[in-house]
Formats: structure tokens, C-alpha cells, sequence
């Protein structure tokens, strides 16, 4: 039987932070080689450690949540995060050089979440991350881009 990742990361044991030692500390591979890791944190918050954050990006991703979130540093040092679920029929792009790819019909978006091709017509969604010491917060609210 062949496992989605999806399916991988929901049969992931829930450990106590303590075994973990920053529960950042636990990481997969995507198949696209972009680490996913296990962020701490409760509510809409995911929080990790900013030195685990690679410059290519990571996906964090929880027990429980459907589409990871993907984070990575920019060129001017800020933090972006997107929710990695397509706008046009809620699949999820794979990170494909500077590119998310949608497996299910094509879309894809720049690192930004931009569209840069259809059929998706929307952004991916962007959520707010901010630093706390060496931690980086991500809160899962959709920032306005007025």
C-alpha cells in the first residue's frame, strides 16, 4: 500500500515536547525534498525554531491540520508563510524550485503564493510570522494584503 503524505504525517506519534528537545527537532522529507517539521505551539499558532527554517523553506505541519504551511526567510531576512492548498479545487502544490506545482490541474504559484498560472485565480493564502527570541510564530489568521 502506498502512502500519501498526508496520510504519513497523521500516523506521526504525538510525543511530549520534552522527548523532542524543541519539538522542531523531528523533520520528513516532502518528495520534493522541502523538510516538513512538527511545530510547537497550540491553537493558531505553529511555532519553530527560526535556525531549523533552511533558506529554501520548510513545511510545518501538525496532527490534525490538512495542508502544511510553508515557511521560508526572504531576501530582506523577513519570514513569508503560506498555507500550501490550491485556491482553485483545495489540493496540495508540491515546492518545485521557486514554484509551488498543483498536482490536480496545473496551477502554480510563485514563493509569494502569487498565481502565475490558472486555473487558480487566487493567491495562496498568507499568514503572519513574527519573531519571538530564536522561535518564529506563524498565527494560522489570513493577512489582508491591502
Amino acid at each position: 500500500m502506498v502512502m500519501n503524505r498526508r496520510d504519513f504525517v497523521r500516523s506521526l506519534p504525538v510525543l511530549p515536547t520534552g522527548l523532542l528537545l524543541g519539538a522542531s527537532a523531528l523533520s520528513v522529507s516532502a518528495c520534493a525534498g522541502t523538510p516538513y517539521l512538527s511545530p510547537r505551539g497550540s491553537g493558531n499558532q505553529l511555532v519553530v525554531s527560526a535556525a531549523n527554517v533552511p533558506e529554501a523553506g520548510v513545511l510545518l505541519q501538525r496532527p490534525g491540520m490538512e495542508h502544511p504551511v510553508f515557511v521560508r526567510a526572504t531576501e530582506e531576512g523577513a519570514y513569508t508563510a503560506l498555507l500550501v492548498r490550491c485556491t482553485h479545487q483545495g489540493c496540495q502544490p508540491d515546492p518545485v524550485g521557486d514554484r509551488f506545482v498543483c498536482p490536480c490541474h496545473g496551477s502554480e504559484f510563485d514563493m509569494e503564493g502569487a498565481v502565475l498560472r490558472g486555473p487558480a485565480e487566487r493567491p495562496l493564502p498568507r499568514y503572519g510570522v513574527a519573531r519571538a527570541g530564536e522561535d518564529l510564530v506563524v498565527t494560522l489568521q489570513e493577512m489582508n494584503d491591502e
